[in-house]
């Protein structure tokens, strides 16, 4: 974690005089209610968020040093649900979907609301968040943070927000990506950087979704660089997993000056010269964030092929040599296609090189067919031939399905762009899945003629007219 900024803190205090020299504060503290505090807020929450939103993008390290002064009574209690939230959405959970460590932060600002002399207004505004934030902890933690509220009824009230049906671990998953989709848009993930080998194995993931959050919106690097060199080139760190991780996330993903990039191609080789389990580990990552959805492609394969010492002739080294090939020929390539039989016959099918591979190709095919138009459908065919020839190459069921799905979404949207059944574009479609779609094994005789069957209108009965 970072200081907060002395700038950041003139400005937060000038916001905070302004909201209590206001018109709008002035009458709500006169009628105390719900409109008037919404007025409030309507106007000097946005001067707030403006400045919450600088310091995530500059200097997101510095983020719980702001929302410790948001806290502050000054603000009264505007913004305040929000960071509530984030607090709770930057727990680390397991596979009980608990949260892995005490929320202190989160309990540090359910205490300040709770002493607010806003509560009323402000607990229209967080039911939810507790709700969630007390799911993910445990019965003794909601119980020691529950002794040290003193208003009885601010207490009944954070009571009733323990549910009984949070207990069952599919409730609490349910609320959770409910909860989570209100906040997909907002930046607020930070970090603590470790400062050794006890302390990186705790704050791990952490800073792993801290620096995916980053990559995905996105985000500046610059104001943590100095924390990114440290973690990259601490010794002890260089044979523990999560280093290995955490390397992988920076060389593949985050852009760096000529002189750091020196130091993570340092790093990246003693690592992998001094560690056995380098490569196996390395794909291992490969295929874990391949199978998360997170987004190679050709500046992050090229990315860590730069890096490499190509006088040692790994499987890492073979895999990105192969990757360069197919993204400087593409990979309907003929001699893409060549490269990858003769690399993928050197493994075992079901080997973690093989299998990233398969990713890796699947990832390309979905992004090109996620960008295909309807009007583009010829492209798709000739496109289709070349999934065939993958699918002979891999002879691997699931990667079979992952083509076939893709392929069926892509007709599904074509059927229903292609409307009228005589036209040619519905026929062209028809005739082109009549005759290649069995053949790759999609579907059966029967289900292409179901796909394609006419619906008739069933003919009023007329029978006793």
């Amino acid at each position: 974690m970072q200081k907060l900024d002395q700038d950041y803190k003139e400005r937060l205090q000038a916001v905070a005089q302004i909201i209590q020299s206001s018109d709008e504060l002035a009458s709500y503290l006169e009628e105390e209610g719900a409109d008037q505090y919404k007025l409030l807020q309507d106007a000097y929450e946005p001067l707030i968020s403006e400045i919450y939103e600088e310091v995530t993008e500059n200097n997101p390290l510095q983020i719980i040093e702001l929302e410790k002064v948001l806290i502050h009574p000054y603000f009264e209690g505007l913004f305040i649900p929000r960071i509530l939230g984030y607090s709770v959405l930057r727990a680390e959970l397991n596979d009980e979907i608990k949260s892995v460590r005490p929320l202190d932060h989160f309990k540090e600002i359910l205490i300040a609301i709770a002493n607010s002399a806003n509560f009323d207004v402000i607990k229209q505004r967080i039911g939810q968040t507790v709700q969630l934030g007390f799911a993910l902890s445990s019965d003794i933690w909601i119980t020691n943070l529950l002794d040290k509220i003193e208003n009885k009824k601010v207490k009944a009230f954070l009571s009733s927000m323990k549910l009984d049906r949070l207990r069952d671990i599919k409730e609490r998953q349910n609320l959770l990506q409910r909860y989570s989709k209100q906040f997909s848009h907002y930046n607020f993930f930070t970090a603590q950087f470790p400062q050794s080998v006890n302390e990186l194995k705790i704050e791990f993931a952490t800073i792993r979704n801290f620096l995916l959050q980053r990559i995905q919106f996105k985000s500046k690097h610059d104001s943590y660089i100095n924390e990114l060199h440290e973690l990259v080139s601490k010794r002890e760190f260089q044979k523990e997993p999560e280093h290995l991780e955490l390397l992988a996330i920076i060389a593949n993903f985050i852009q760096l000056s000529e002189k750091e990039n020196s130091h993570l191609e340092k790093a990246f080789q003693d690592v992998r010269n001094n560690n056995p389990a380098f490569t196996q580990n390395y794909f291992q990552f490969l295929k874990t964030a391949y199978k998360a959805d997170i987004e190679f492609g050709p500046q992050a394969d090229r990315k860590i092929f730069t890096l490499l010492d190509k006088t040692k002739n790994d499987d890492l080294l073979k895999y990105y040599q192969l990757m360069e090939t197919i993204h400087t020929k593409g990979f309907v390539h003929d001699d893409v296609l060549d490269a990858v039989n003769a690399f993928y016959s050197q493994y075992e099918g079901m080997s973690i090189n093989n299998e990233c591979l398969r990713l890796a190709l699947l990832q390309q095919f979905r992004r090109v067919m996620t960008n295909l138009t309807e009007p583009e459908y010829h492209s798709y065919f000739e496109l289709s031939r070349t999934f065939a020839s993958y699918m002979n190459i891999f002879s691997n069921s699931a990667f079979n399905q992952e083509v076939e799905s893709m392929s069926m979404d892509y007709i599904r949207k074509l059927l229903a762009f292609y409307k009228d059944k005589r036209s040619k574009e519905y026929q062209d479609i028809r005739k082109f899945v009549t005759a290649n779609f069995t053949e790759f094994d999609f579907l059966t005789e029967k289900e292409v003629v179901d796909l394609f069957k006419i619906k008739r209108k069933k003919k009023a009965d007329t029978h006793n007219a």
